[in-house]
């Protein structure tokens, strides 16, 4: 299983005490991965309201919508009548959001959270005459931006209009509808445990949030309410007939956050339709300033593409709280464990990072460097039930590949390095006890797949650890970050650590024998028979030789009885009968954490260590299978990523059992659309890279990445089908850069094109160049400057001035203080 909570893994995760299991015997002979592909079901995905542009499609979409409220996200991603999924409102503030929602109270019944549930109860509910509201379920529409519901009452229909701000309000619209042939009088009564103090019109508290973080003063207030007695109340007259919309609105206000009240004010003292326009209309707005338009032939993976842009949104902490939360942020698992747990941040970055704002992907990496105080990376101590030791992470891997897409100053480059380097050598401090260069843990949780993680139930004892490889990419990512700004000794510093944990892996975990990378059991020197997906680790991040002795460890990948495209388990299957049979079967669960670090095996390994055991249409297999996992029986209707799956059944190919923790951001998935199928690689220079893995689609397209500081295309339309998939745009495989066609080739190759003279070159393949020019004023990532007010304010928490290149040596010592 991915993740319990901490407590829970220490009772649940248990190796064998006494004698020692046999080694397995001779490897089986190949066998094809035979899963095929996955069905789905589901009504039709909604176009798109504008064909593809070379320019900004989601931004020409957006204006194309703009005049009114209905926007193609939200009609994307609605969800009508009753969800399999449950009940949770997917409209969310920066961090107010419903931990969990009840939507047969009116207003927002559940658990109101910011940040973190602040003391399970709701966030205001209204009352409504007498009589009980019943809701229509079937009637129930939920978008990404807001919820609407119908309730009835008699003669009396109420269609409740509910949504979050961006800055943390609670609006509420309540239009009653009369259908009977009197008018009607409503007696109106709104309560909210937060705030029972009368002031003027409002009512108005002050209550801290869990763990003391922050200190919140909320403000409640309704059109024509009074305030008195801890309540606010109206009646409300209807005529036969007719309609009367009310509005309520509470305002989470925090004084590092002064937008609260603003849009608090300016919603309060708003009619309910303008409030409900600006607000769909601003939080549209923000899909066409951040997303890339992405475009693939099979619309469920279109469709989980932009749910996972929503996932990333949904679970992302914007509180500017001091200390812990203060920088933008991804949290694994809003409903969840909520926090940021370094193990799957490197995987949030993966994805972030192709958001346009630099500030989502660079959020992570600065907050777990500062939180971590120079040393090696800790989860966030905000919340210290879920703060532990440093997982298997390679989050400055993922952090200098963030770098290379939007860049910056050499001041940020020179705080990746120094995270960098803090993290690799507090990790070989703190866990490689014998010394030699390979981190040990003796506790499957420490690698973030608890009782799945089937090497631990071999033998007690530390283990030297395969995952020793995020180490590595650690190092290497710290020795790039610094020769970018021109620090040659520590590059050469950091590069001679890489290569000693890389030659640790290849002799000290090598089994030579059977040809295969093994984890060690430290106190007898003996290699572990019992295998996981981790095992590979250093394949993913290019730690081992591209030779024939070292490639033939692949082999397992070709049989399903070992590693099976679906489900994506952490364990060898072999490996884990053999626990089984030995009395430690542990767990067997699936999740997106192992789809992503299978994503990036693969994408290594096509590329690197080319063999007849693995294939991009096994990759092709795993990209359909990954989006089938998050739809609810494959019903695109209803995607929901959970933290894990188990209970697999082949038979009727269900998955029996979906873990408790819904619209979870455990993994990451877009980030292999764009650099694999796409074929887009990160570089250290001003040069444009495509390497796609062919998986034989006749197109696709994403448009408008921020690449430097340009606008970025890559567009694929297959001259050989004879059809035109993009009207207006050649076919071929093709580069735009702000809309200008810069190079195309006929075919799906891997090409290097230079800005500076229009060149196209092949570093390995061949293809015919249809097209190709120069395009001044492209830059390496080092030439960039970031000069939003949000990157300056993020970069002076930690003591570096964008605004002159200089580090600000106080504010640094400060940071190094805590």
């Amino acid at each position: 299983m991915p993740h319990r909570p901490r407590w829970l893994a220490f009772a649940l995760t248990t190796v064998l005490t006494g004698t020692t299991a046999a080694v397995l015997g001779a490897e089986p002979a190949m066998a094809a991965q035979t899963i095929g592909y996955p069905t789905f079901s589901g009504p039709a995905v909604p176009a798109p309201p504008v064909a593809m542009t070379t320019g900004n499609t989601m931004q020409a979409m957006y204006d194309a919508e703009a005049g009114g409220t209905d926007f193609w996200m939200d009609r994307l991603l609605a969800r009508p009548g009753n969800d399999p999924a449950g009940t949770w409102l997917m409209s969310r503030g920066r961090a107010l959001f419903m931990k969990t929602h009840t939507p047969s109270v009116l207003g927002f019944g559940g658990q109101v959270a910011y940040w973190e549930s602040i003391s399970n109860q709701a966030a205001f509910t209204v009352t409504a005459g007498s009589g009980t509201w019943t809701e229509q379920v079937n009637s129930r529409w939920q978008a990404p931006s807001h919820w609407k519901s119908t309730h009835t009452n008699g003669s009396l229909r109420l269609l409740q209009t509910k949504f979050m701000s961006h800055n943390n309000v609670a609006v509420d619209n309540l239009a009653f509808t009369n259908t009977g042939t009197a008018s009607q009088t409503v007696a109106l009564r709104v309560t909210s445990p937060y705030a029972t103090t009368v002031t003027g019109a409002e009512l108005t508290g002050s209550r801290a949030v869990k763990n003391n973080l922050t200190t919140l003063y909320p403000r409640l207030s309704g059109d024509g309410f009074t305030a008195a007695s801890g309540a606010l109340t109206r009646n409300v007259t209807i005529a036969a007939g007719a309609t009367v919309t009310v509005k309520v609105q509470m305002g989470f206000v925090a004084n590092e956050i002064p937008e609260s009240l603003t849009e608090y004010n300016a919603y309060r003292n708003a009619a309910a339709q303008d409030v409900f326009g600006a607000h769909v209309r601003a939080y549209n707005l923000w899909w066409a300033q951040n997303l890339p338009y992405i475009d693939v032939p099979e619309p469920a993976i279109k469709k989980e593409i932009y749910y996972r842009w929503w996932l990333m949104r949904f679970n992302h902490l914007d509180a500017n709280m001091p200390r812990h939360f203060e920088f933008p942020i991804s949290v694994e698992g809003s409903l969840g464990y909520n926090n940021a747990i370094v193990l799957t941040q490197p995987m949030h970055i993966d994805d972030l990072k192709y958001l346009r704002n630099p500030a989502w992907s660079y959020g992570d990496w600065l907050s777990v460097g500062k939180v971590s105080n120079g040393g090696r990376f800790v989860d966030n101590p905000g919340d210290p039930e879920n703060w532990s030791n440093s997982y298997t992470q390679y989050i400055a891997e993922a952090a200098w590949r963030s770098y290379q897409i939007h860049g910056g100053q050499p001041a940020v480059a020179s705080k990746l390095a120094q995270y960098a380097e803090g993290d690799v050598k507090g990790q070989l401090s703190y866990y490689d006890r014998d010394n030699n260069g390979l981190i040990e843990y003796d506790w499957g949780a420490l690698t973030g797949n608890d009782a799945d993680a089937v090497s631990f139930h071999w033998r007690a004892g530390n283990l030297d650890r395969a995952e020793s490889a995020y180490v590595y990419s650690g190092a290497v990512a710290a020795a790039e970050a610094y020769a970018a700004t021109g620090n040659t000794a520590k590059a050469a510093e950091m590069t001679t650590i890489a290569n000693r944990i890389k030659n640790a892996i290849q002799t000290v975990l090598w089994d030579n024998a059977n040809g295969l990378i093994k984890h060690r059991h430290v106190a007898t020197n003996a290699l572990v028979p019992w295998k996981e997906i981790n095992n590979y680790y250093p394949y993913a991040v290019g730690a081992m030789p591209n030779t024939d002795q070292y490639k033939q460890a692949l082999r397992l990948f070709a049989d399903p009885a070992d590693y099976p495209i679906f489900p994506f388990f952490t364990a060898n299957q072999r490996d884990k009968a053999a626990a089984a049979a030995a009395g430690q079967p542990g767990s067997n669960n699936f999740s997106t954490i192992n789809s992503t670090v299978q994503f990036r095996l693969y994408s290594s390994v096509l590329r690197n260590y080319p063999n007849q055991w693995m294939s991009a249409e096994d990759y092709k297999k795993l990209l359909y299978w990954n989006t089938w996992a998050q739809y609810v029986n494959g019903n695109t209707q209803w995607p929901d990523a959970n933290e894990f799956w188990a209970d697999w059944n082949a038979s009727s190919r269900t998955i029996q059992y979906r873990s408790w923790i819904h619209h979870n951001i455990l993994g990451s998935s877009n980030f292999t659309v764009i650099e694999d199928v796409a074929g887009l690689r990160p570089r250290n220079d001003n040069q444009v890279e495509l390497s796609p893995i062919n998986i034989n689609w006749p197109n696709f397209a994403v448009n408008n990445l921020r690449y430097r500081n340009a606008d970025l295309s890559i567009v694929w339309d297959d001259p050989a089908d004879g059809v035109v998939k993009y009207a207006g745009i050649p076919q071929g495989y093709s580069i735009f850069i702000n809309g200008t066609r810069v190079a195309t080739i006929d075919r799906l190759a891997r090409f290097v094109w230079n800005p500076d003279t229009g060149a196209v070159t092949f570093p390995s393949g061949s293809a015919t160049v249809t097209y190709n020019q120069a395009y001044a004023g492209l830059q390496s990532p080092v030439q960039v400057r970031q000069t939003s007010t949000q990157m300056v304010n993020m970069f002076q928490k930690v003591g570096v001035n964008l605004n002159t290149g200089l580090t600000n040596r106080a504010l640094g010592r400060l940071e190094e203080s805590r």
